[in-house]
């Protein structure tokens, strides 16, 4: 072989690595949308978690929209420590963008990042494409785990031709309803107590959700998603199971475009130990608040105690309504944290580095 053959093929597999590690990785999935008293009103949480760092496109179908539709949507991540990190690049739901801001999160700049897109008119089924980086600063292929949650709210709109119909029907009830008041004042009030009762029995005030948490003994991660269909005062508790001790930092973020919406939290524990709650901000159309936790250590089990207030300013009780919180949960096991020996033996290395640099400015 050559010379300039060499060259030739080291460069081809120079490129060959190059380009396998600039390809993103990929993932589908595709959610079901949830209606709640509402058909018209419809709603999905996800969630997503990466092992693997590098850049990565994830695509989430959204089902169950047949028709034209109010969107709106949020992405949410918080990280204290580069292997739980993920920084959003783009994302959008149809073509329409998302908006990205970030903040620091304890002492992790850019640790706290959360996206929303306002009311837009879609029609579905809907495509949300995001793209980002999995594990800032580590190099691509180095094993993480870190998550990013969102919600995607839905208002359908009727047809044109619906439209017509239902103007069609009204104008045919008017011919009739001077015969019928009586027969219908009877049904709309057998009518009112039924959803009221039904109402009652479909409370989700108080919620349980249990979080497996993925990862290893260098780094686990979760991130439940709540949503709920009534307004009132709520009591969710979340659980996350880990049987040891580790160094835990947490985050709730909310993100509501009108009372219907809307989550106010109140006061949010884990184990034990408020979360810092920020004042309600307001962002374009909507508002967002959050609760987190800096870095700690605490021994697991772990028990996310989460009060609030759903629907705003809605009556409690009103229903069909969608408020949601996404949350991310994040645990480095003690057994991955250095220990003060370390720190202590870096510290002695260093000293005696400087020691020795001084002796050679002086000899010279």
């Amino acid at each position: 072989m050559t010379l300039k053959t060499r060259f030739l093929a080291a460069a081809l597999v120079a490129a060959a690595v190059s380009a396998a590690h600039a390809a993103p990785v990929t993932a589908a999935q595709s959610v079901a949308l949830k209606s709640g008293t509402s058909v018209d009103t419809k709603t999905a949480g996800f969630t997503i978690n990466h092992l693997v760092a590098g850049e990565f496109v994830d695509t989430f179908t959204f089902t169950g929209m047949d028709r034209w539709g109010l969107v709106n949507a949020s992405l949410t991540t918080s990280a204290q420590q580069a292997r739980f990190n993920i920084d959003f690049i783009s994302a959008t739901v149809n073509g329409q963008t998302v908006n990205f801001s970030r903040t620091a999160l304890g002492s992790f700049q850019g640790g706290f990042e959360f996206g929303r897109m306002d009311d837009d008119l879609l029609n579905g089924p809907l495509v949300l494409t995001v793209r980002g980086y999995a594990g800032q600063g580590l190099a691509p292929g180095s094993a993480i785990s870190a998550s990013y949650s969102g919600t995607i709210n839905v208002t359908q709109v009727p047809e044109p031709g619906s439209m017509a119909l239902a103007a069609l029907g009204l104008f045919g009830m008017g011919v009739v309803v001077r015969r019928r008041r009586a027969t219908r004042s009877v049904l709309a009030s057998a009518a009112l107590a039924a959803a009221a009762t039904g109402a009652m029995a479909a409370s989700d005030l108080n919620q349980t959700h249990d979080t497996v948490l993925a990862g290893d003994q260098n780094g686990l991660t979760g991130a439940p998603f709540v949503t709920h269909t009534e307004a009132g005062s709520f009591l969710d508790t979340l659980t996350f199971h880990y049987a040891g001790t580790g160094l835990v930092d947490a985050s709730l973020i909310t993100i509501g475009a009108g009372a219907g919406q809307q989550i106010s939290f109140t006061e949010v524990l884990l184990n034990g130990r408020a979360l810092t709650i920020d004042p309600a901000t307001p962002m374009g159309n909507a508002t967002y608040q959050r609760a987190w936790l800096d870095s700690t250590m605490l021994a697991g089990d772990y028990t996310l105690i989460v009060k609030g207030i759903a629907g705003g300013s809605l009556a409690a009780g009103t229903s069909g309504i969608a408020a949601t919180y996404s949350t991310t949960f994040n645990v480095l096991p003690a057994s991955a944290v250095p220990e003060p020996q370390s720190y202590a033996m870096f510290l002695g290395g260093l000293a005696l580095m400087t020691l020795m640099l001084r002796k050679r400015r002086q000899s010279v």
